[in-house]
């Protein structure tokens, strides 16, 4: 394949099948794959300064108590919070991300989000906290909301999860009612789901469909580690394709030491798409560092496939798959070469490495 880019990476022209292409002058050769950049749907860069404080495999009831702890007594400056944000932002970059689907709580990631060259969708998440009425703790979310908009961010307010909600603030972050001044939440909704056992409780999957309203562009369905059929079914009846799973590999084994049915989200046909999560509960921002563990765990899955899930799927629950996740002319998606690539088998090996080339 030889790949023709214009100014700003714009795809001015696509070829495969080329004859005599070593003949050419100005042709760069690489060993490994190239794909676009990458999309990685779920993240909280905010917490990148939390990374190796909170031990592994301890379930997600200790995973949140500590994270209540740590943000509680750590006394690390807003400002290098921020700094080390910027940093792990900056590797994602170089590794191959293009955009990022990031869960926000904390204002200090305004400027890190402003220099980097990632697209940052924010989803500000909303919990019931110090007493608030739902109203109240939903405009705190518009407020934040407006602010990410002023900056150039794109930013929608959405719920954080079943268990950390009651059931107005759920109708108001999904969606699927409004404030008594007529607000109402809209753009693309992420939600932490069926994430643990221990948490969300028997009535999860009806208080999370109940509360997604149907305007929405978009619904992530972040984790999913105990989804079954009946939960992918509910969601896709209701809202079809907009409806994207969202696992992030190292993060679930991190915290509950398993991952998804990837089996079952394939053979329902849902849109899958993958996330890191943050270095609260992941060693790297790493999309390659993922596939990899898909890899591992589930061979069987063909890497054409996977890679579809790191690129245009993840494009597409974001939102900009007119510019991002394949290569079209026209689009601008960037251009990743995978390196240490089996290109026998077509399999991705324990030295696979990511890297940007435009």
């Amino acid at each position: 394949m030889a790949i023709s880019l214009g100014p700003d990476g714009v795809i001015t022209g696509i070829e495969t099948g080329i004859k005599d292409i070593d003949s050419r002058q100005d042709t760069e050769f690489y060993n490994g794959i190239l794909i676009p950049g990458m999309s990685n749907c779920h993240c909280h860069i905010e917490y990148s300064y939390v990374k190796g404080m909170i031990a592994q495999g301890g379930g997600l009831p200790e995973f949140i108590r500590s994270i209540i702890e740590i943000k509680r007594t750590c006394d690390i400056p807003d400002e290098e919070k921020c700094r080390t944000a910027l940093a792990w932002s900056r590797k994602m970059y170089d590794e191959g991300v293009v955009a990022v689907g990031d869960h926000n709580n904390n204002d200090y990631v305004y400027s890190a989000k402003q220099k980097s060259d990632i697209f940052w969708r924010t989803f500000v998440e909303l919990f019931d906290v110090d007493g608030q009425s739902a109203d109240e703790t939903f405009a705190e979310g518009l407020r934040r909301v407006r602010h990410h908009l002023s900056l150039g961010l794109p930013a929608s307010v959405v719920p954080h999860a079943c268990y950390t909600m009651d059931d107005r603030l759920m109708a108001l972050t999904g969606g699927s009612a409004e404030t008594a001044c007529g607000a109402r939440a809209e753009g693309i909704v992420s939600i932490h789901y069926k994430e643990s056992v221990a948490l969300g409780g028997p009535d999860e999957r009806a208080r999370v469909a109940a509360s997604l309203g149907c305007g929405r562009q978009g619904v992530l369905l972040v984790h999913c580690i105990y989804a079954d059929e009946g939960d992918i079914d509910v969601m896709t009846d209701k809202l079809g394709d907009k409806v994207t799973v969202v696992p992030c590999p190292r993060s679930n084994i991190y915290i509950e030491r398993r991952l998804p049915d990837f089996d079952m989200l394939r053979r329902k046909g849902v849109r899958i798409a993958l996330g890191t999560d943050g270095l609260s509960s992941n060693e790297v921002l790493s999309m390659v560092e993922e596939l990899k563990c898909v890899s591992a765990n589930m061979p069987h899955i063909p890497i054409d496939e996977m890679l579809g899930w790191a690129t245009i799927n993840g494009a597409e629950a974001l939102g900009i798959s007119d510019w991002a996740g394949s290569f079209e002319v026209g689009k601008r998606p960037g251009v990743v070469l995978l390196e240490n690539v089996d290109l026998h088998n077509m399999r991705l090996t324990d030295s696979t490495t990511g890297r940007r080339l435009a």
